[in-house]
C-alpha cells in the first residue's frame, strides 16, 4: 500500500529504482537523516514495460540512503515473496542508476551477502577506512561514501532476483523486509517496509483493434485542455504530494509540477528546442539549463514527435500537458475515480509520456552529466546516455499494481504506454492512480498527456456487401463476422431501421450467443439473418440492418456497453421483371481467368425458354449481354446451364437472369 506515514516518525520518500514502491526517511534532532526505499522491476519485460506474468523475473530492490551524518550496524534483510522462487547468485548491491556495485554468492561466511532458507541478508557499508561490514558484522555508512549522489548523499540498493511461479490472478506482496541502523551510541533500530501488492496478470498490451470513447472524464478527457497562457494553473487530479509552479530558470523543482504548452523559461521565452545542452545563455532558455523545450502531445501530426513548443503570441489555443519533476516521494502524480464502466469488458488504460531531460545524470562518484572537470570524469548512465534515472510509472487500479511502464530512456520522443484491464462481472467503476516509481535526483523529469480509459471494441464485417440487392418478394441472407482480440463479445442481436438509421428496433428471434474461434490473429464468429419475403417488398427498399454485440445480456441492452459497426447494411429491393416459366433453384458465379463464369440450374421446365443474361457495374442499371436458350428437354427433372461473359472483369460486377 502506498501511503504517507505520519511525520512524527517517517516521511514517505521515493528512492532509487526503476519501479519504486515506498521510501521513508527518519530524522533526528541533530539534523542527521536517513532514507529507505523498497521496489521491484520486471527484468523480463524490460524497457517495454508490461504486467507481471508467471515466469517473469523480478528484481527486488531496497534502497539505503544516508543524506547526512554517519550510521552504523547497517543491514538489509528480506524474505523471498510467496509465489516466487529465488534465482541463484543474484544477491547484489547496486548504485543509484542500477549498476552493480557489489556482488555476492549464496553461501554464508564468504562475503557480506547470503541466503539461508528463504531469508536474504546483506551487510551494508564498504568503505575500508570506516568500520566496513564483513560476513559476520554489519557496517558503517556515511553520507560522503560511495556510491555518491552529487557528493551530498550515499545511495546503496540491496537487491536480489526471483522468478514468478504464482498463477495468473494471484496477488504477490513485494513489501516487507527490514533495514537496521544506529546513530552514535543509540541502540540499533529496525525499519520494516510496508506491504505492496502486485497482480499476476495477462500482458495483453494495448488494444489491437478498435477503441471506444474515452471514459477518463476529467482534465478535458485526459488532454489537459488548451489555451493561450503558457502556464495553465493547477489540476485537481494531481494529489497534494506535488505542488504547482510555473516554468522558469529553476522551476518546477523537485516535488513540483506544471501544466504548460511551452516548457521554456518564463524569463527567456522561446519556441525553439535547438539551444545547446546545457544552454548557457544568460538567462537560459531551458529549465535548469537542460530540459527539453516542447509542446503537448494532443492532436500532433506526428504522435511520436508531438507538438512543438507553442507560440503563445500567435496561437491563442495551444494544448497543455502535465509535467512532473519527481523526487524521493512516490506520491501519485495523477489519480481519478472513473465511473460508468461496463462489467466484464476490456479497457485500454494508457497515456503518452516523454522523458524531457537528456543531461540529468549523476554517476556513483557524484559527478553530474554537465560537469566536464576531471579526472575522474562523468561516467554516463549507459552508452551514449547521460539522462540519469529514467522515469518509470506504475498503473495502480483499486490499490493493486497491474502494470509498470519500464524505464523510459531519453529519446526526445513521446511514447505510448499502457495495458488492457478486464472489469469484474459487476464492476462499474475503479480508482486509477499513476505513481511515480523512479528515483528523484539525477533525472526522472517527465511529461504526461492524453490519458485514456477506453473499451477495446470488436470489429465487424457485414456480408454479402454493405448494399446488397434483392429482387422483390425474395429472401436474402445477411451475415456479420464479429472479430475481437478477446473472446467474450459473444452476445449479439440483429436490428432493423426503416427511417434511415434514426430509430433501430430489435428483430424478433434474431438474438443469440456466438461461439468464437481463434483464426490466428483474433477470435471470430459469424451470425446470419435471413430477411423474409415480408420485408423484401418494394416498400422495404432502403431498410437498414445492423448487428449489436456485447459481453453480457445486460450489456447488450446498454447502449454504452454494446458495440456496432458505424457502417450499416442498406437493402436495395428491385423489380426483377416477369417470372420465368420454370423454377430457378440456383444461380452462382465465379471469376475464371478474369472472366465471369455463370451457372444456373432450373426445374419444372414445361416449354421453350430464353434466358436473358443482364449485366451491371453498379447493381442498378442493367443491360442485356446475351440470350441463352433452354434445352427443351422436359423429361429431365433439372437442367444446368453455363455462360461465360466474354469481357474481362474490371471490378465489382452484377449479373441477373430474366
Amino acid at each position: 500500500m502506498k501511503k504517507t506515514v505520519p511525520n512524527i516518525v517517517f516521511r514517505l520518500r521515493l528512492l532509487l529504482s526503476s519501479v519504486l514502491l515506498m521510501v521513508f526517511s527518519t530524522q533526528y534532532s541533530n539534523a542527521q537523516n536517513i532514507d529507505f526505499g523498497k521496489s521491484y522491476i520486471n527484468i523480463t519485460k524490460g524497457q517495454n514495460g508490461g504486467t507481471v506474468e508467471t515466469g517473469d523475473t523480478l528484481e527486488i530492490r531496497a534502497a539505503f540512503v544516508v543524506r547526512s551524518g554517519t550510521y552504523d550496524s547497517c543491514r538489509y534483510q528480506d524474505v523471498i515473496p510467496a509465489g516466487t522462487t529465488y534465482i541463484n547468485n543474484t544477491i547484489k548491491v547496486l548504485t543509484n542508476e542500477g549498476k552493480v556495485y557489489k556482488a555476492f554468492t549464496n553461501a554464508y561466511g564468504d562475503d557480506q551477502g547470503w541466503i539461508t532458507g528463504s531469508t536474504i541478508t546483506i551487510n551494508l557499508g564498504y568503505n575500508t577506512a570506516n568500520s566496513p561490514s564483513t560476513a559476520f558484522r554489519r557496517g558503517q555508512i556515511r553520507s560522503s561514501h560511495k556510491p555518491s549522489f552529487y557528493g551530498s548523499a550515499c545511495i546503496m540498493i540491496g537487491s536480489f532476483r526471483v522468478r514468478v511461479t504464482a498463477a495468473t490472478g494471484t496477488n504477490i506482496s513485494t513489501g516487507g523486509g527490514t533495514m537496521t541502523y544506529k546513530s552514535g551510541a543509540s541502540s540499533v533500530r529496525t525499519f520494516t517496509f510496508p506491504d505492496n501488492i502486485l497482480k499476476v496478470y495477462p500482458n495483453y498490451g494495448i488494444c489491437s483493434n478498435t477503441i471506444g470513447g474515452n471514459a477518463i472524464g476529467t482534465e478535458f478527457n485526459g488532454t489537459f485542455g488548451s489555451g493561450q497562457p503558457r502556464n495553465r494553473g493547477t489540476s485537481a487530479n494531481v494529489p497534494v504530494g506535488y505542488t504547482y509552479n510555473y516554468f522558469d530558470l529553476n522551476s518546477p523543482q523537485d516535488y513540483y509540477y506544471g501544466i504548460a504548452n511551452n516548457t521554456s523559461t518564463r524569463v527567456n521565452y522561446t519556441t525553439s528546442n535547438a539551444w545547446a545542452y546545457p544552454d548557457n545563455s544568460s538567462p537560459t532558455h531551458r529549465v535548469f539549463g537542460v530540459w527539453d523545450i516542447i509542446g503537448d502531445h494532443t492532436g500532433a501530426a506526428d504522435p511520436i514527435a508531438g507538438n512543438p513548443a507553442a507560440d503563445t503570441v500567435a496561437n491563442p489555443n495551444a494544448g497543455y500537458m502535465l509535467v512532473i519533476n519527481a523526487a524521493y516521494r512516490i506520491d501519485s502524480a495523477f489519480q481519478q475515480t472513473i465511473s460508468g464502466l461496463c462489467p466484464n469488458t476490456y479497457y485500454e488504460i494508457s497515456c503518452w509520456m516523454r522523458n524531457i531531460c537528456s543531461k540529468c545524470g549523476c554517476d556513483s562518484n557524484g559527478k553530474g552529466a554537465t560537469n566536464g572537470s576531471g579526472p575522474t570524469f562523468y561516467i554516463p548512465t549507459g552508452p551514449g546516455d547521460s539522462s540519469g534515472v529514467a522515469p518509470n510509472i506504475t498503473f495502480e487500479v483499486d490499490g493493486i499494481d497491474y502494470y509498470t511502464t519500464g524505464n523510459l530512456l531519453y529519446s526526445g520522443r513521446w511514447v505510448k504506454k499502457g495495458f488492457t484491464f478486464l472489469t469484474g462481472a459487476a464492476q462499474t467503476s475503479f480508482t486509477l492512480k499513476y505513481f511515480n516509481n523512479a528515483p528523484g535526483g539525477g533525472g526522472n523529469d517527465w511529461a504526461l498527456d492524453d490519458i485514456t480509459v477506453a473499451t477495446c471494441s470488436p470489429n465487424m464485417k457485414y456480408g454479402p456487401i454493405y448494399n446488397p440487392i434483392v429482387c422483390d418478394s425474395n429472401v436474402i441472407v445477411l451475415s456479420d463476422t464479429i472479430r475481437s482480440f478477446f473472446n467474450n463479445y459473444t452476445q449479439y442481436k440483429w436490428q432493423r431501421s426503416t427511417d434511415g438509421g434514426t430509430i433501430w428496433n430489435d428483430i424478433a428471434g434474431a438474438t443469440g450467443v456466438g461461439s468464437p474461434v481463434w483464426n490466428g490473429t483474433a477470435w471470430e464468429y459469424v451470425t446470419l439473418y435471413t430477411v423474409p419475403v415480408a420485408f423484401t417488398q418494394m416498400i422495404n427498399n432502403g431498410d437498414m440492418y445492423r448487428v449489436v454485440a456485447a459481453t453480457t445480456i445486460a450489456n447488450l441492452s446498454n447502449t454504452n456497453c454494446s458495440f456496432t459497426d458505424p457502417l450499416r447494411i442498406r437493402l436495395k429491393v428491385i423489380n426483377c421483371g416477369p417470372i420465368l416459366s420454370a423454377k430457378l433453384i440456383s444461380f452462382t458465379g465465379r471469376n475464371t481467368n478474369d472472366k465471369a463464369a455463370l451457372q444456373w440450374t432450373t426445374t419444372d421446365e414445361t416449354e421453350p425458354i430464353e434466358f436473358a443474361i443482364e449485366k451491371s457495374l453498379n447493381g442498378t442499371s442493367f443491360s442485356q449481354i446475351s440470350i441463352v436458350s433452354s434445352y427443351t428437354d422436359y423429361s429431365t427433372e433439372k437442367n444446368t446451364y453455363l455462360f461465360t461473359d466474354p469481357n474481362q472483369l474490371s471490378g465489382k460486377t452484377f449479373y441477373r437472369i430474366k
